[in-house]
């Protein structure tokens, strides 16, 4: 990420553009992709890096399309962990845990350069901005994090690990203030959800989100102005 960005905001977007689970193929998820970032513009000043997990780097055309509305393209497809990870057929614990492994690592990366910026979002690729969504809200959460829920699990606590609640991660924010913190708890959810994982059980992004962050810094917004498509199914989600 280049020193230069130091507008507002950072929408960081999560995207898996080649990937064999879903019911979208590569260049409709870089279409939808593409529009996420222009509903983001059309609504704000920030700057707008995404984060790749699919299996593989994007073609020179690919990249042409995209640069245009992305400030900066990090992809992780060539990282020992997000290529073991491609290799498990469960499509939910491949989705969470790489997304997950990459939020830390750019967190980590880029915590010097992301403690100019005001706050950072994050969005869920393939989803776009509407009208509910208020800029303004979130920047006036100073030092807090702005995300829906909490909400009742739709899976049991063995599975979980106990954990019974869950926050909704389509779109959320924090004060940028916060990285160092942040950043902290990718690294705990990241190892907290392999190690369940390997004990016979799951705990996705949603239910991490609840299990490590301080609810004492959580403002629950009534909107949070996102609507998409589950990639599972192609059913439509609004938030």
């Amino acid at each position: 990420m280049e020193q230069s960005l130091k507008s507002n905001g950072l929408f960081v977007v999560s995207s898996a553009i080649h990937t064999k689970h879903g019911v979208y193929n590569a260049e409709e998820r870089l279409d939808q992709l593409i529009k996420t970032c222009e509903s983001i513009h059309e609504r704000t000043t920030c700057d707008i890096v995404v984060v790749d997990g699919g299996e593989k780097f994007l073609s020179v055309e690919e990249q042409t399309k995209l640069q245009p509305v992305v400030s900066h393209f990090y992809s992780y497809y060539d990282t020992p962990l997000v290529k073991e990870m491609q290799g498990i057929k469960v499509q939910d614990v491949v989705k969470n845990v790489i997304e997950v492994f990459m939020f830390g690592s750019f967190f980590h990366s880029e915590i010097s350069k992301i403690k100019h910026y005001a706050r950072v979002f994050k969005m869920s690729g393939r989803y776009t901005l509407t009208n509910d969504f208020d800029y303004n809200y979130h920047i006036k959460q100073r030092n807090h994090i702005v995300i829906r829920g909490p909400y009742t699990s739709q899976f049991t606590p063995e599975i979980t690990g106990g954990v019974r609640l869950q926050y909704m991660s389509r779109l959320w924010s924090f004060d940028a203030a916060l990285i160092d913190y942040m950043s902290e708890v990718y690294k705990r959810m990241l190892r907290n959800m392999i190690d369940t994982v390997n004990g016979g059980g799951y705990i996705d992004i949603e239910h991490s989100l609840f299990k490590f962050l301080d609810p004492k810094l959580v403002v629950n917004p009534e909107k949070i102005g996102v609507i998409g498509n589950l990639a599972p199914n192609g059913a439509t989600v609004t938030e």
